[in-house]
């Protein structure tokens, strides 16, 4: 598949970037735009990966909509319902860029905060991360309610030694040299993203950096994930990683 700015073969994309849906008919019209604008701005030969994790709305209807527009779309429907983490997995080993970027398929991530994440890579990270909780950054869910992701975010730090104030968040752009290293076990999403950064680290020796960014409010339908019982998961899988070293 060629990308509607490309003139090259897939091999040669700059970007992919991974939107792991369930249930985002009504938010893909809203942000595709502003992701096809910022490929657009930067001249970027770059691809966007739909991976549908068997929701029960027309998500994959409306994204192929939107490709007959764009033209640099593709979707991956899934059989079964496995998880926001196998939902992530799939979309970057199928992704074509030299650089994958994931985000939430809500609204609630900034497409031109791709930029900050973009620099960081070029400037030579391997891992980049988009923080709520780094200087700078912000969760529109308040201090409080936001308390439990960042102590247990801060937990994950503090055991795996890896300065970064936020593992579960969705947004991050990575190499995609790095993929081949990591060989993750978690489905659900926040272990998965967890998982990610600290096999990217300890397997692949990745260059890791972090970059503050504003946590929106989705534009459409209700968050799928449950904070505290999230975050129990997390910490189950990040205390595991650490005795197991799998």
């Amino acid at each position: 598949m060629k990308s509607a700015h490309s003139t090259g073969s897939e091999s040669k994309l700059d970007l992919t970037v991974v939107l792991p849906t369930l249930n985002e008919a009504k938010n893909l019209p809203i942000l595709i735009p502003k992701i096809e604008r910022f490929f657009v701005k930067h001249k970027l030969n770059a691809e966007i990966l739909i991976v549908d994790d068997k929701g029960h709305d027309n998500t994959p209807g409306v994204a192929y909509k939107l490709n007959k527009k764009y033209k640099n779309i593709r979707v991956i429907e899934r059989p079964v319902r496995e998880g926001a983490g196998a939902a992530h997995w799939q979309g970057i080993r199928e992704s074509h860029g030299n650089i994958i970027i994931t985000m939430e398929a809500d609204n609630s991530c900034d497409p031109n905060d791709m930029k900050k994440i973009l620099d960081r890579i070029h400037a030579g990270y391997d891992v980049v991360v988009a923080s709520r909780y780094a200087k700078g950054g912000k969760s529109t869910k308040g201090f409080v309610a936001a308390l439990p992701s960042r102590a247990g975010n801060e937990f994950v730090a503090l055991l795996h030694g890896i300065p970064v104030h936020d593992f579960t968040f969705a947004y991050r752009g990575f190499k995609k040299s790095v993929v081949s290293h990591i060989k993750p076990v978690e489905k659900d999403g926040n272990p998965f993203l967890m998982e990610f950064v600290v096999k990217a680290k300890r397997d692949a020796n990745a260059k890791i950096a972090e970059v503050p960014v504003i946590f929106a409010k989705r534009s459409h339908g209700v968050s799928k994930n449950r904070v505290l019982k999230a975050m129990k998961r997390t910490l189950f899988a990040t205390v595991r990683i650490k005795l197991s070293g799998k």
